[in-house]
This record gives C-alpha cells, structure tokens and sequence, in this order.
C-alpha cells in the first residue's frame, strides 16, 4: 500500500523529491508557501527590463547521473556556461579553486613566500586526523593561505566559525563544488 508523501517547500530539493517520488508512483503533496513562486530562492527576478538571480541557481557536478538527472528535467532549457568563481582580496580577485602561480604573482614576493612556507609546514607536520574543515584545508594548502582566504569567509557571511564544521560534511561539499 503507497502512502502519502507530504513535501514542505517547493524549492529545488522539495521540487527534487516530490518528481522522484513521483517516478516511484508515490503520492505526493508539495506545500509551498508562496502563492505565487515555486524554486525557493533558485529563481531570477525582473525589474525595469533587468534580471537579478535571487538565489544561487547554478550547479556544478562531476556526476553522471546528477547531469542526466538535471538534463532530463530541464531538457533544452539547460543552460551550460563556463564556471568562474573569484575571491577578492586585497584589492584583487584571485580564481577559485586557486591556481597556484597566479596566486602566489598576485599575493607579491613576502606573502608568497609566506605562504610557501606554511604549506610546506603543512606536508612536513599535517594534522594528524582532521576534525574540521579547517583542519582538513590547512593539512592541504597551509594554514596561511586558509587564513587568507577562507578563514574570512563564515564571518563575512554571518555563519559558524569553520572550526564547528565536521570536516567530512564539507569535504563531500567541496568534492561538489571544488
């Protein structure tokens, strides 16, 4: 006997669920407390002929079948544009993921050396079973350059400090979105 699925939010993961329950003959009821919107906050507005994105709505997968899956529900509407993520710094934007060279001409001379050195640091005498994202970023790149870059980031953003982060929630996060 089915049951009856009920969904709380017509965003992208309720409006995920509900079409696989739904591939599955479930039931489904999707709630959404909007009258007039469905995506949550993945939707792009239009005011005076411009479009603002309201929400991060863009996805990056190595997976097979998170692009299948997207493919098919989108179909020709799938847009695929070149990924470019910055990180402004110092008055410079340095690419995310860091490319190494440009970074290190970007940081100048002393800062790059620095942080050559916190990296070797960091292979020489890693943290011995990280905890936590920062553990894990610093036994990877250098406690410097996660203090540059990253550090900043939950505080610029109003969020917890990255120490209180189990290090493998976020890791599968940056295996998403490296």
């Amino acid at each position: 006997m089915s049951k009856r699925v009920a969904i709380i939010g017509a965003g992208p993961a309720g409006l995920t669920a509900a079409y696989l329950l739904g591939k599955e003959n479930q039931e489904v009821v999707v709630f959404e407390k909007d009258p007039v919107y469905v995506g949550g906050i993945s939707r792009t507005e239009s005011y005076k002929g411009y479009h603002f994105d309201i929400g991060g709505h863009r996805f990056f997968s190595k997976s097979k079948e998170v692009e299948d899956f997207w493919t098919e529900i989108l179909g020709d509407e799938m847009l695929e544009r070149p990924r470019s993520s910055r990180i402004y710094y110092n008055k410079k934007f340095f690419s995310y993921p860091l490319v190494a060279f440009e970074a290190l001409k970007k940081l100048g001379i002393i800062e790059s050396a620095l942080c050559v050195l916190s990296y070797i640091k960091a292979k020489i005498f890693p943290k011995k079973n990280p905890q936590n994202f920062e553990d894990w970023v610093v036994n990877q790149f250098g406690q410097r350059l996660f203090n540059i870059f990253l550090k900043p980031i939950p505080k610029k953003y109003g969020v917890y400090p990255v120490r209180k982060f189990p290090q493998t929630g976020l890791h599968s996060v940056l295996k998403v979105f490296p």
